[in-house]
């Protein structure tokens, strides 16, 4: 007897990734990047403090030159790409951030929120397959299978002898066959998302301050609580599959 095992489980996404971008302009490239890192800078510490070592955030800076126009014969404006056309200097600071806890996801992108970025991404969840998750949907396909092969002896009347093989993978184990009943992509399409349980409440929103610009900013509980906005979490799958082959006794 062959049976293939399936197993296609829902389980709760384990990552969050946003990003965020902090824009200032000003005539002196240098004075542009100061004041956009110091921001970014002050961004960064919120995070950490919402999310700690659960947040891995990587950060990059820019520069760009703003150059004066100037009209062409349709009225179409056009920059005056010479050096000494530069107007002024646009730097541009992004945080990318991937946080484990996906609890703690709102709040930290809440605390970049506070600085005013010029650009944001929405948060998105997602599952990053770990060793245990796949061994336990390894698990689950062979119980499968050794259910599937007990109900073929069953139905058709074979006893049912020792298991001979266990090959992971779609199979099939005894070469190639075709079935009317459908195929394996039944099994592996995305299955339909349903909404988890609300997640536990985050932990107390972090107040951080730094100079930005010569001035001190502080980020309050009362910032960061204005713009966490809420989210559910869509369940993520894991599918594994096993070809067993099981002797059939006289």
């Amino acid at each position: 007897i062959e049976a293939i095992g399936r197993a296609d489980m829902q389980v709760a996404p384990n990552r969050a990734s946003f990003s965020v971008t902090y824009l200032e302009t000003d005539k002196d490239s240098k004075k542009a990047m100061q004041l956009a890192v110091e921001r970014g800078r002050l961004a960064y510490d919120t995070i950490k403090k919402a999310a700690g070592k659960d947040s891995v955030i990587q950060s990059s800076v820019n520069v760009t030159a703003l150059y004066e126009q100037y009209k062409d014969k349709d009225g179409n404006k056009i920059d005056n790409e010479r050096s000494d056309k530069i107007r002024a200097y646009e730097a541009r600071v992004t945080l990318s951030v991937m946080v484990v806890d996906v609890s703690k996801a709102g709040t930290a992108r809440a605390g970049a929120l506070a600085l005013g970025p010029e650009n944001s991404s929405g948060l998105s969840t997602y599952l990053e397959r770990t060793t245990e998750l796949n061994r336990e949907a390894y698990e689950a396909a062979v119980k499968d299978g050794a259910a599937r092969a007990k109900a073929t002896a069953a139905a058709s009347g074979a006893k049912l002898g020792k298991l001979m093989v266990v090959q992971e993978g779609s199979g099939p184990c005894l070469g190639s066959w075709a079935s009317s009943a459908g195929s394996d992509y039944d099994y592996y399409r995305a299955a339909p998302a349903f909404a988890p349980p609300p997640p536990p409440p985050p932990p107390p929103s972090p107040v951080a301050s730094g100079m930005v610009g010569g001035r001190q900013v502080t980020i309050t509980q009362a910032d960061i609580d204005s713009l966490n906005l809420p989210s559910d979490d869509k369940t993520q799958g894991v599918s594994s599959s096993v070809c067993m082959i099981y002797k059939i006794e006289q």
